[in-house]
């Protein structure tokens, strides 16, 4: 996974200058009324046509209506800088601030628009999971991704991220895929069960994103179908990229410990099969932050290990008993 929402598609010289143009600010004030009036469609239609065939009307859907539930109404903004005819300005909302940024061509629709977090400087409600958890697969999976340090672990410079896994499973010649690679069921991951890490409550469900052709991603739903668990000890654990079409919970559910949840799928900003897991300390995705996850009892590379937290290159599986 990338960081959120990154749909700037244009590129802009260095220089800054100090002024804001004046059709970037009547577009982003229209925006704004668009966007809190729940009109997501009229927002698709002020994007210029190279725009739009990036990003389709149910993407942007998809991504304002999760702008709307995590955030709330867009109240204000302030101009910050200009940088090549691109102006960036501090977005208010009801529950954060986004920076924005947006382009707007000799048409007058929107070429380049930017939304990205203001990161906030509130310390974690927790460092990491106090809930006894299992792995969420059966079987042996790499992880790809995983640690405190970057080179381990891309997802430490993202604050609701930052202890996330990324898993894959490996077949013949230590690859995760056989054949060609170019469909997702070439990959060993790919329609794999994935299960409840815990006994919880089914916080949130999202449902209805296509699978990836594989290596191309979809930035616009970042998440894809996913489940988010709520510890009875306020953990929210997030299960992303999963498979279309399989997701067996719905939101108020209470699952327990080993219960199926749905496939292991190439949903969301994802470019090829793998099991996306994280802990964060609240239930908004784009403001909260995140936590080390460690599991009651692992097999890692073979030998028994408890209260672990993978790394990458780690290969985990449960223990038999």
């Amino acid at each position: 996974m990338k960081n959120f929402i990154v749909l700037l598609l244009l590129s802009f010289t260095t220089t800054f200058v100090y002024s804001q143009n004046e059709k970037n600010v009547l577009a982003l004030t229209k925006l704004q009324d668009h966007y809190n009036a729940g009109n997501n469609a009229a927002v698709h239609d002020m994007l210029s046509e190279r725009f739009q065939q990036q990003v389709s009307a149910a993407a942007m859907h998809q991504l304002l209506s999760t702008f709307q539930k995590n955030f709330g109404n867009f109240t204000s903004f302030i101009f910050m800088e200009s940088q090549g005819g691109r102006d960036t300005f501090l977005g208010n909302f009801e529950n954060g601030q986004q920076n924005i940024g947006i382009y707007v061509d000799e048409d007058t629709k929107i070429a380049g628009l930017l939304f990205k977090p203001v990161e906030n400087n509130e310390p974690a409600k927790f460092e990491r999971n106090t809930t006894q958890l299992r792995l969420p697969f059966t079987g042996e999976w790499m992880t790809y991704w995983g640690g405190t340090k970057k080179a381990q672990n891309y997802h430490v410079t993202v604050k609701v991220q930052q202890g996330a896994f990324d898993f894959v499973k490996l077949g013949k010649n230590n690859s995760s895929y056989q054949r060609s690679g170019t469909r997702n069921e070439d990959y060993y991951a790919f329609g794999q069960p994935l299960f409840a890490v815990c006994d919880a409550e089914v916080y949130e469900v999202n449902t209805g994103v296509e699978d990836n052709r594989p290596s191309i991603m979809n930035p616009a739903q970042p998440l894809g179908n996913s489940v988010m668990l709520k510890t009875a000890n306020d953990e929210y654990i997030v299960y992303a990229h999963l498979e279309y079409g399989t997701v067996a919970v719905k939101a108020g559910d209470i699952v327990t410990k080993g219960q199926y949840l749905g496939n292991c799928g190439n949903s969301g900003n994802s470019s090829e099969a793998h099991l996306h897991l994280h802990i964060q300390d609240g239930p908004n995705v784009m403001t909260a932050a995140g936590a080390r996850c460690y599991f009651e009892k692992v097999l890692v590379n073979g030998a028994l290990q408890t209260d672990y937290s993978p790394v990458k290159y780690d290969r985990v599986s449960l223990p038999e008993n």
